[in-house]
């Protein structure tokens, strides 16, 4: 295909013809000759460049907000000069300008901003070659297959405060007996952590306090929903809270409107949750389902941010966070409290 600057010289080459025609062959000779040389040097010289190979390289999963960098690494067997541009889903974002580089000599990496929850799309990816002359232009399409799938804003949750919170509130008791330190483990419960005598460790090395009767494992149930327009919120409180008890030893059950995943522990379970809302849309649970939950996390039209049911209150998430649920309610006159935590199925009393 002609560029604008190959259109003007085929348009000269034209003209120099015309002039021939009139004044002669040395004008055809002085003006046409090197158009036409050049011309057809261009087309070759594209005519000959082969379609380049492709490799994508970017994270699988990332935070909303965050950065993530997507590498195109080219390769051909005669590099040549072009410009790049690369189209990305509506929530990746980055300065969107075509980059000139040479194609199958160097990398190119682009640093997008992670703007929105979901599975962002990569692609396509579009070569534009020109020749040495700029006269003609050729492009190269590649119809990549890769995302980026973008779970939510994980906020400061005070895991331990919140851990005494759901205790106290939710009737559940923790009487062990200590019997020895050791070694911090992935996975074991923060609250368990002796932090005099990790004090006194060099390079922070944490040690955990050993009980000779297991404390029960707690679970909670987490129940997540909202109206179009605040779901991004209720996701990022939603992923924050269970990221917390998590990190606390908790096992944490999550229900949306698209699905449900039981309790579990460990990093596994930490990635379900986050992929569950990262998916999240706009709806509402069964009325069964919330009413069975240990905290509720709604976002509604009327109210800017996240709400949190939690024991029988209602508190912003920014309160919930900072707070880790506040004092505990009063005792229903039944001698109950509002709320439950569950021992695992299978665990010892």
């Amino acid at each position: 295909m002609l560029t604008r600057r190959g259109q003007g010289f085929l348009g000269v080459a034209i003209l120099g013809v015309a002039m021939a025609f009139f004044f002669g062959a040395r004008s055809l000779n002085a003006v046409v000759g090197p158009i036409f040389v050049a011309l057809v040097v261009g087309y070759v010289q594209l005519k000959r460049t082969s379609h380049p190979n492709l490799t994508v390289s970017a994270p699988s999963v990332g935070f909303r907000e965050e950065e993530a960098t997507i590498t195109l690494d080219f390769s051909a067997p005669d590099p040549f000069a072009g410009r790049v541009s690369l189209g990305l889903a509506d929530g990746l974002e980055y300065g969107n300008k075509p980059v000139e580089t040479s194609i199958g000599e160097t990398e190119i990496d682009y640093d997008v901003r992670l703007a929105k929850r979901g599975e962002q799309s990569i692609g396509p990816v579009r070569i534009v070659a020109e020749d040495v002359f700029g006269l003609f232009r050729r492009t190269f399409t590649h119809q990549v297959r890769e995302s980026i799938l973008v779970f939510p804003r994980i906020h400061p949750v005070d895991g331990m405060k919140t851990v005494s919170a759901l205790e106290e509130s939710l009737g559940v008791s923790a009487r062990r007996e200590f019997n020895q330190l050791r070694e911090y483990e992935r996975g074991d419960p923060l609250r368990d952590v002796h932090w005099k005598s990790s004090a006194k460790r060099p390079a922070d090395d944490l040690f955990i306090k050993e009980f000779e009767t297991e404390e029960e494992r707690q679970q909670i149930e987490i129940t997540a929903e909202a109206d179009a327009g605040r779901v991004d919120v209720v996701a990022d409180a939603a992923a924050s809270i269970a990221d917390a008890m998590l990190a606390a030893g908790i096992s944490v059950g999550l229900t949306t409107p698209e699905s449900r995943i039981p309790p579990d522990f460990g990093d596994s379970q930490q990635t379900d949750v986050l992929t569950l809302l990262a998916r999240m849309k706009s709806g509402h649970v069964h009325e069964r389902e919330r009413g069975q939950a240990d905290i509720v996390v709604r976002g509604l039209t009327a109210h800017e941010g996240a709400k949190i049911q939690f024991a029988g209150r209602t508190l912003s998430f920014d309160d919930f966070a900072s707070s880790g649920g506040g004092s505990p309610p009063s005792a229903r006159a039944d001698g109950g409290v509002n709320g439950r935590i569950e021992r695992n199925k299978g665990e010892p009393r």
